[in-house]
């Protein structure tokens, strides 16, 4: 009888599952008509890069955006105290016009990351402001293209998640699912927000209601500006295409790490949503399960069957939305792992939070504050 009900409630969540994984994934897709006007009067776009010990990344990320085919840009990199050769490699494209700008000492109130995003602001001149990370990877058309989805949008804001572009590697194929967690608990008043290529105007950022000093502690300050905007009509976020080429090749050991820093507070940083997230892992799992169990009716095991494969189209709907080449068949096979890795993060990051012992690119990450000028901070 406890086979049957659990095995009715993985049903329901896998059907419920599918259909926000159809809805979400058509929902961001870009729908844009690309301008076939060559507009003259294109505002320029800063290039702001923060880099924390990133020499095995670095070179291979400015080349691609020294490659934009976009005509405004002014490309910026600060270096974030590195402890390896990050500042020689920065200091190596000068000749390129790239802009070494060197951190400063971080003060009290401020995680690192949201301090070197404002410094890079201050030292900026761009109408519009471009933060990736190091480990985003970028086409020719990339800039050129969010830049014509954001002045067609009419809106302030643009992040774009990106696709998995380093073929078939174990950062690829075992890759959290961090994206997709985002993707399916987003909604319209707190939607969806990429940290790995965000663009936004300058004179929103700079503005009292949306100036970083309002998201100085938080893990996800895109997701805070995202969402305010929001409430007004003027954010937009999308699935990156070919067309928008924006690509990212994280090391899987930087992504454990991302999970245990952002999985607590995706699920609201509360007991609460920690334990629904946990029983939900259990029950997507439960299928799988089941399959394994001996002497379970013909009946029960094509149940089990039926809503495995639902689960298993769920994630095959995301991975070819993200995912290159056949990796996402790969990846797809890999479910049952994918979720057991999942949970077990889940595990972590919330033991991590309680112990205080979350890093951030070897700074401990404090503790948030609750409610800071123009914003409630609830993650």
């Amino acid at each position: 009888m406890l086979i049957i009900l659990l095995l009715s409630l993985s049903s329901i969540a896998t059907f419920l599952l599918l259909t926000r994984t159809v809805w979400a994934t058509r929902y961001y897709k870009d729908k844009t008509v690309k301008s076939s006007s060559q507009n003259q009067n294109l505002p320029t776009v800063s290039v702001c890069i923060a880099a924390r010990n990133e020499m095995h990344a670095l070179a291979h990320c400015l080349e691609a955006v020294l490659a934009s085919d976009y005509p405004k840009l002014e490309i910026l990199v600060l270096d974030d105290s590195s402890e390896d050769n990050t500042p020689l490699i920065i200091k190596s494209f000068a000749q390129a016009g790239i802009r070494f700008i060197a951190g400063s000492a971080l003060p009290d109130g401020w995680l690192g990351k949201n301090h070197a995003y404002q410094t890079l602001l201050a030292e900026s001149s761009g109408e519009l402001v471009l933060y990736i990370d190091v480990d985003t990877t970028l086409s020719v058309r990339s800039i050129s293209r969010v830049v014509d989805i954001l002045l067609s949008s009419n809106v302030d804001m643009v992040s774009v998640l990106p696709q998995r572009t380093d073929g078939y590697r174990s950062s690829s194929i075992f890759g959290t699912l961090r994206y997709y967690l985002e993707l399916l608990l987003g909604t319209h008043a707190k939607p969806p927000a990429a940290s790995a290529f965000w663009m936004v105007r300058r004179s929103t950022v700079e503005s009292v209601d949306f100036t970083f000093k309002n998201y100085a502690l938080s893990v996800r300050p895109e997701r805070h500006l995202a969402k305010q905007l929001q409430h007004l009509g003027r954010y937009k976020y999308l699935l990156s295409t070919t067309g928008i080429g924006v690509g990212y090749e994280k090391q899987i050991h930087s992504q454990y790490e991302t999970a245990q820093r952002l999985y607590y507070p995706i699920v609201g940083r509360s007991i609460a949503g920690w334990l629904i997230a946990t029983v939900l892992f259990l029950v997507f799992l439960w299928p799988y399960v089941v399959l394994l169990l001996p002497s379970v009716s013909t009946e029960v095991v094509m149940w089990a069957l039926v809503t495995s494969l639902g689960i298993f189209v769920s994630l095959a709907i995301f991975n070819t939305a993200t995912c290159g080449r056949h990796v996402w068949v790969i990846r797809t096979v890999f479910t049952p792992l994918l979720l057991i890795q999942e949970l077990i993060l889940m595990q972590v990051s919330f033991v991590q939070y309680v112990l205080g012992r979350v890093t951030w690119k070897g700074r401990i990450v404090t503790a948030n504050v609750k409610r800071h000028e123009a914003l409630t901070i609830d993650e």
